[in-house]
């Protein structure tokens, strides 16, 4: 079957935005165009909110930090109030029909909804369950479902008691209706095994034979690196100079000066993720601190500077507020060391693109591990639970080290494919790892050989022609197969 002409949907929350599942979105687009011959006026995307981009159409009611979905988390566990039935049902109605003009206007073949099995996206999952379980009754086979799960109900301690009202429409997420499921790692397709039996699913083995595939975050390197490594130059993606302005708009030129340093006398650490309880920044503000007294050690005055790069608030927690909290115990615990670690929320002044609004410059969530790898830093990724990694990948691509504590899927689906990475476990930061990055900060050649390696396993083994390969297949027997 030829599937260049078909016309694709593509749905999520956020789409655009600096959140993993905007940067698979992005992803796939380019597999999708460059590798399977996709036209890109053939794909429509619905989301809460997005940045500006063709074809695109927009609601409320699908952002997961409307005012339904908080009252929906907010009231998942314990005692339902007596209005959440009606007010869930309501909710997901507005958001159905959001979906079915959307699938009408733009006459879709294909469908693939991102994180539909998640409930911190409520509201859009339900209403998707609901539409295609309507669509199927009526006979109506198009568009074809294909689900993208990048995470669960089922892979998240804190959704693993739902009151009964809950209970009630977790039946729609995903919903028994799906044509097909993308997993981003290994662990995922028994979890949707149970799921299968547990709604009833007819064929089991054969549709997840034939269609569920695990697609790996990927990524392509747009810059040339090779050209570096061969002229014995720092392997850093280029910077330009609407990027040199970066530290200090964020404050550190001004904050190491009260220091009587400037940005030569920091050692830089990214945090290039969100800031979310299960990413563990405070293990990141341990290493920082660690790393100080390793420096010294040595009688060097270097200040670590740990850069926040993600932003807050996505799981309607005060995280942030604890982490700072957290900052300043270390302080008080480490008098010696405090006045020379400095810790930053970066989010105020990024935004998924860059942006010039009034006389302010914003800049753009993926440029920024490129800037801290200009200046020699390393990135911090001490995450507990990871769907896979995106911003792993997105932090290696730009040419910088990273120490990582090794999460589950690391184990079993990342570390066998070879990176370079300095290694922790279970947060546990010890003298070793501390001496690892260490190296990678002072000795240019460990940091070249680490930084070239890193690179052309990115480029062999999670270009986008592996997602491409992967998916093309499968949504060739979406169709072939009813």
């Amino acid at each position: 079957m030829d599937i260049t002409g078909l016309k694709i949907g593509m749905m999520h929350s956020l789409i655009g935005k600096n959140d993993g599942v905007s940067i698979v979105i992005d992803q796939t687009i380019a597999a999708m165009n460059e590798y399977l011959g996709i036209r890109l006026d053939n794909l429509f995307f619905l989301a809460g909110h997005s940045a500006p981009r063709m074809q695109t159409t927009t609601n409320d009611i699908l952002w997961h930090r409307n005012k339904p979905n908080r009252y929906i988390l907010e009231n998942f566990s314990g005692q339902a109030p007596d209005n959440l039935d009606s007010y869930i049902y309501e909710s997901a109605l507005k958001a159905k029909k959001i979906i079915a003009d959307f699938v009408e206007k733009n006459d879709l073949d294909l469908f693939i909804i991102h994180n539909g099995c998640h409930p911190s996206n409520f509201v859009y999952a339900v209403a998707a369950g609901m539409f295609f379980e309507e669509r199927r009754k009526e006979g109506v086979i198009l568009p074809r479902y294909l689900l993208w799960w990048h995470d669960s109900h089922f892979e998240r301690e804190r959704f693993a008691k739902p009151n009964e009202i809950v209970k009630k429409y977790l039946k729609y997420i995903p919903g028994p209706h799906v044509d097909g499921i993308v997993f981003i790692n290994s662990e995922q397709e028994a979890m949707a095994r149970k799921y299968a039996k547990s709604v009833n699913m007819q064929n089991i083995d054969l549709f997840f034979e034939r269609k569920t595939c695990t697609i790996p975050n990927t990524c392509n390197i747009a810059w040339d690196w090779k050209a570096l490594a061969a002229n014995n130059q720092t392997i850093a993606e280029p910077m330009d100079d609407y990027n040199l302005t970066f530290f200090k708009e964020i404050g550190l030129l001004d904050l190491l000066e009260q220091r009587n340093q400037s940005i030569d006398d920091a050692v830089l650490l990214l945090q290039h993720t969100r800031v979310v309880k299960r990413k563990r920044i405070d293990y990141a503000i341990n290493f920082a601190f660690k790393l100080r007294q390793r420096y010294a050690k040595e009688g060097s005055e270097k200040s670590v500077v740990l850069i926040v790069s993600g932003h807050s608030g996505d799981e309607h927690d005060p995280h942030q507020v604890w982490l700072q909290d957290y900052y300043n115990d270390m302080c008080a615990k480490f008098p010696q060391d405090a006045e020379k670690v400095i810790f930053i929320f970066a989010e105020h002044w990024i935004f998924p693109q860059r942006e010039v609004l009034v006389n302010r410059k914003f800049y753009a969530f993926g440029e920024i591990p490129a800037i801290i790898a200009k200046y020699g830093g390393i990135g911090t990724y001490f995450s507990e639970v990871e769907g896979y990694g995106n911003n792993l990948l997105e932090m290696m691509s730009a040419g910088l080290p990273v120490i990582i504590n090794e999460y589950e899927i690391y184990k079993t689906d990342i570390k066998q494919l070879g990176f370079d990475l300095v290694c922790t476990e279970n947060g546990d930061i010890n003298a070793e790892a501390v001496e690892e990055a260490y190296q990678l900060l002072i000795n240019q050649a460990r940091r070249r050989e680490c930084v070239k390696h890193n690179l052309q396993t990115l480029e062999d083994k999670l270009n986008h022609g592996v997602m491409a390969k992967s998916l093309g297949s499968l949504i060739q027997n979406l169709f072939r197969y009813c």
